[in-house]
């Protein structure tokens, strides 16, 4: 039977809402704070060893010889692996493009630093790692390519000696008739543009431990792990194991971002486990290891872009080339960053017509991951910036520029040219409340001021999609096959009508499990303190992909919803038996099944559930005695992406304009955020204390995006930032009072209309940032084109735009 779930708020068995759409304690915050969460380093294993991994410091190199006696022979070592049993156990790791992957420790070649080359299990990390330093390794040093542009040349060394060359992918997706939009175009814009590689970095870094049965070739896998259900097919892949011979255990883990991937050394930790004669084995992660090797980087980019717009101010045709360094492999999944943007390819706006010219390169560099946005943050970065240079050659003021290019609220849903829909919006207000919060009027008579007196003064004004609720179809381009992402969660009442609620993803700091109790709380009747979430493994949960792609919350709503649903019909058949009339005339509302027209005559949720359970004498005989059910739900209306990408893929689509206003300094480069306002929209915000926690956080993100965070490399392709001295995150004192004002347009598809908004400020933040310093450095007659825009590239662009060398 068909299960309708809810679409808004009124549709809830209640009179009033009590907890969904309201900001409440969070109910997973006392064992946290208490230090009772149980994280993957708490665990200890009867037997249990220790893993440390020995890392190529070259980037380019062949192995001429690995002699690991020294280390076999160390007291406490139980187990060494190299390049040849990753061979003989494990095959090389999937990858996105497919025939990308390599082995998890290096046998003849080594691609790029901090590649493993070998790794020790032994009684304790100390040990371990005095091991992995007795290890003797030979390397033939070889012509190494660090530069995208050279990597595509037909003579540059190869990064994988199977493949017929550098680039991964080279194709160009053309939506409409461009070269006719960009020929009858009155005015062109061309400009490019320059990402650096950043990259996720959270609290605590990746770790594992890994248990390996020989006699029934089981494989049991604690871990820090953000997608259980994936993680488990991926080592089933690597090992050629049974999908359900692997059992993968998440813990709590102090965030994620996409930068808790691990597989690599998961694998190793599996491999040590099975020479160890499957005693379980540990590998957590240092910082040092995450910032050389681990799922730290992504978005290692080169743009060149081009706007075409008619007389009357209105975009009509845009162009995008990108040049995408995926570092060495395509294990890390990063290519998918370079196929969301067909999500949100051309914003908010109206542009009727677009062209994607993609290329994605191996370099001898760190393998590309994911990180908070997937993509989108630096097509945005670019797109944004266009907008501003066709409006200051038109000489109109960017926010109304952007006005005029809007998709209008009554055009929803709207199909943008490179296929995706957008659900609903309301652009135009969004843009208003974001004007009116920073008294836009007063910002840019006070930079007039400002510059009068010689003072750099800049006001951004930024417009950003947030795709939401992800379908696997988004990353077709780059061969990921499949439609539909499932998330599932089971509801039971016990006898005494205490619920839990079963889910298949652990905790990672954004408030799921307080949503999940904030709905079965209002749906039954109940207080969220009653309700318990509980996640289990993946042999046990229902089909889950978990937190990723801003998809989970609408997602376990749906989950739960549906689920609750579920067990509503059943109770409604139960109380109509023991009433004695039929279904249809009992009602579910405020925690009370009550008989319609019959005031007075009604069973409490908890009533209902002790008779099930407790007498199911009195129960009809096609009824199971089991107030419990299971919903599994998909996104709706997705469809399969055709030969171009154009796909329904992702869900939602969120929206939101930033205003900035920041101030450069002359003589030092250094830029000062004096001002931060932003309006959003992610249509009913479930829980709005956790809406305004993720946007907070973005946007912290962004200003690092935009300011201070690169991964730099030299032309050996020696990684130069693998401490936290010279990688710079934000801190409190780069980030000002965020102002805020949240505008509202429900999703017509979705569970009680939310959108998704996990990943949040990310997309707009950098490029309201740039858009703002650009217009600071507009007097000057130059622009910044980079990020980060730190001190000494900003310095520079004033010193010579003043005339210096």
């Amino acid at each position: 039977m068909a299960i309708e779930i809810p679409k808004n708020l009124s549709e809830l068995p209640t009179r009033q809402t009590r907890f969904v759409g309201r900001g409440i304690r969070r109910v997973e915050d006392a064992a946290l704070l208490t230090g009772r969460v149980e994280f993957v380093d708490d665990v200890v294993l009867p037997r249990m060893l220790h893993c440390a991994i020995l890392r190529s410091p070259f980037a380019h190199a062949r192995i001429t010889r690995v002699d690991t006696s020294a280390a076999e022979a160390l007291e406490g070592v139980v187990a060494v692996v190299t390049g040849e049993d990753a061979k003989r156990w494990s095959f090389p790791a999937q990858s996105s493009p497919d025939g990308w992957g390599i082995h998890c420790i290096a046998g003849e070649k080594v691609h790029y630093v901090g590649e493993p080359v070998a790794a020790v299990a032994a009684s304790n990390r100390r040990v371990a790692e005095d091991a992995a330093e007795l290890i003797e390794v030979d390397y033939e040093p070889l012509d190494v390519v660090a530069d995208p542009f050279v990597a595509m040349q037909s003579d540059s060394p190869r990064v994988l000696d199977d493949q017929d060359s550098n680039v991964m992918m080279d194709r160009i997706f053309t939506w409409g008739d461009v070269d006719g939009a960009f020929a009858a175009a009155p005015h062109v814009f061309n400009e490019k543009f320059r990402w650096n590689r950043l990259g996720a970095n959270p609290t605590e870094t990746f770790g594992c431990i890994s248990e390996w049965d020989p006699m029934e070739l089981n494989l049991t896998i604690h871990g820090s792990i953000q997608s259980p259900g994936m993680f488990g097919l991926g080592r089933a892949a690597s090992f050629g194991l049974p999908s359900n011979k692997v059992n993968i255990i998440s813990h709590p883990h102090g965030g994620s971002f996409g930068g808790k991937g691990g597989t690599r050394g998961c694998d190793i930790s599996c491999l040590l486990s099975r020479k160890a004669g499957g005693r379980p084995v540990k590998w957590i992660e240092d910082r040092g290891e995450y910032l050389l090797s681990g799922g730290s980087q992504a978005w290692d980019r080169h743009y060149d872009v081009s706007l075409a717009v008619d007389a009357d101010g209105v975009v009509t045709g845009l162009k995008v080339g990108l040049v995408d360094d995926l570092g060495a492999t395509g294990e890390a999944y990063g290519a998918i960053s370079a196929a969301k943007p067909l999500a949100a390819f051309t914003g908010p706006y109206t542009i009727p017509v677009a062209q994607y010219d993609l290329k994605l390169v191996a370099t001898h560099k760190l393998p590309c991951g994911p990180y908070r946005g997937m993509g989108p943050p630096p097509h945005f970065f670019v797109l944004e910036q266009m907008m501003d240079i066709a409006a200051r050659a038109l000489g109109e003021d960017p926010a109304e520029f952007r006005r005029k290019n809007f998709i209008a609220p009554d055009a929803f849903p709207y199909t943008i040219p490179s296929g995706n829909e957008y659900d609903s919006g309301n652009y135009p207000e969004v843009l208003d409340q974001a004007l009116a919060l920073a008294d836009y009027p007063a910002l840019r008579a006070a930079q007039a001021e400002a510059r009068a007196e010689g003072r750099l003064v800049g006001i951004g004004v930024a417009s950003a999609i947030e795709p939401g609720v992800f379908d696997w179809n988004a990353y077709a381009i780059v061969g990921m096959p499949g439609t539909g992402v499932p998330e599932g969660a089971t509801v039971s009442i016990d006898i005494v009508g205490m619920a839990t609620v079963r889910v298949g993803f652990s905790l990672e700091g954004q408030g799921q499990y307080t949503l999940v109790s904030q709905l079965v709380a209002d749906y039954f009747g109940y207080e969220p303190e009653s309700v318990r979430v509980v996640h289990v493994d993946t042999q046990s949960a229902p089909p889950s992909f978990g937190p990723g792609g801003s998809r989970l919350g609408v997602a376990i709503t749906g989950a739960v919803l549906g689920a609750c649903e579920r067990i509503r019909e059943k109770m409604c058949r139960v109380v109509a038996v023991l009433m004695q009339t039929e279904p249809e005339n009992i009602e579910l509302m405020d925690g009370k099944f009550c008989l319609k027209g019959a005031p007075g005559a009604e069973m409490t949720v908890a009533e209902v559930a002790g008779t099930m359970l407790g007498r199911s004498d009195l129960l009809p005989p096609d009824i199971d005695p089991r107030p419990e059910a299971t919903h599994v739900w998909t996104a709706p209306g997705r469809t399969p992406a055709d030969e171009e990408g154009r796909a329904k893929s992702y869900l939602t689509a969120a929206q939101a304009v930033h205003v900035v206003q920041v101030e450069i300094d002359r003589d030092t480069g250094m830029v000062e955020i004096q001002r931060y306002c932003l309006a959003d929209d992610c249509g009913t915000r479930l829980n709005p204390d956790t809406v305004e926690g993720q946007t907070e956080g973005s946007v912290v993100q962004g200003i690092g995006a935009a300011l201070l965070e690169e991964y730099v490399y030299d032309a050996d392709a020696q990684p130069l930032c693998t401490s936290f001295m010279d990688y710079l995150m934000p801190t409190v004192f780069d980030v000002p009072e965020i102002e805020k004002v949240a505008v509202v347009t429900p999703s017509p598809f979705t569970p009680l209309g939310a959108k998704g908004c996990g990943e949040g400020a990310i997309h707009t933040t950098p490029a309201a940032i740039m858009c703002a310093i650009n217009d600071a450095l507009s007097p000057l007659g130059t622009s910044a084109r980079e990020v980060p825009a730190a001190p000494a590239r900003l310095w520079k662009l004033i010193r010579e735009a003043n005339g210096g060398g």
